[in-house]
């Protein structure tokens, strides 16, 4: 008799356990504005403000009402800040760049934000102490950008030390420059 009195409390335990694990995925997968995800167990009816990485630009705070939107409320969620672009001047985005040691070449692989068309043009220029040598790649729409892809220069026209590099766009409708970089040559 007493082994019955001893599965009884621990199988409270147990549906008690399961309870809290039911409400605890509810709130994980559906969310809850009012509820702060700090990892101290503290919760607060005030907006949660966060912080979102760009790629090239560092770290870009939200406003209060952007982050505390819920999707299943039927509210509109923007996870990043429209790009205004008036048709002329464009942000190119380098996203890595170097030298190739195994093919030879300096490269640099970049994107046009806010614009997606057909018909431009990217360009990858090297500057070094007053030479330079460009290379062009056809840009590729995107889903939401215009693809520059890799732009590189052979090795065999680059003299060994550090080359400035910008990558830019042009298009009958578009222009813009990204911010130079620097490529080390090895031969």
């Amino acid at each position: 008799m007493s082994r019955r009195r001893r599965v009884g409390p621990a199988l409270a335990v147990v549906a008690a356990l399961a309870v809290v694990a039911v409400i605890a995925g509810f709130f994980l997968t559906r969310g809850n504005a009012g509820i702060a995800a700090t990892g101290t167990g503290v919760t607060s009816s005030a907006p949660v403000s966060s912080t979102v990485a760009a790629p090239t630009q560092g770290v870009v705070e939200t406003d209060a009402a952007a982050s505390s939107a819920n999707p299943s409320s039927g509210q509109t969620v923007a996870t990043d800040p429209p790009v205004a672009v008036d048709g002329s001047d464009v942000s190119v985005e380098v996203t890595n760049w170097g030298w190739n040691a195994a093919q030879h070449r300096a490269q640099v692989r970049g994107y046009v934000a806010g614009i997606v068309e057909d018909g431009g043009t990217c360009t990858l220029t090297l500057s070094k102490g007053g030479r330079q040598v460009t290379a062009d790649v056809a840009a590729t729409p995107d889903a939401s950008t215009t693809a520059c892809g890799s732009v590189a220069v052979p090795g065999d026209q680059l003299t060994p030390g550090v080359w400035q590099a910008v990558l830019s766009y042009a298009s009958p409708s578009s222009t813009g420059s990204a911010a130079a970089v620097d490529i080390e040559v090895t031969q």
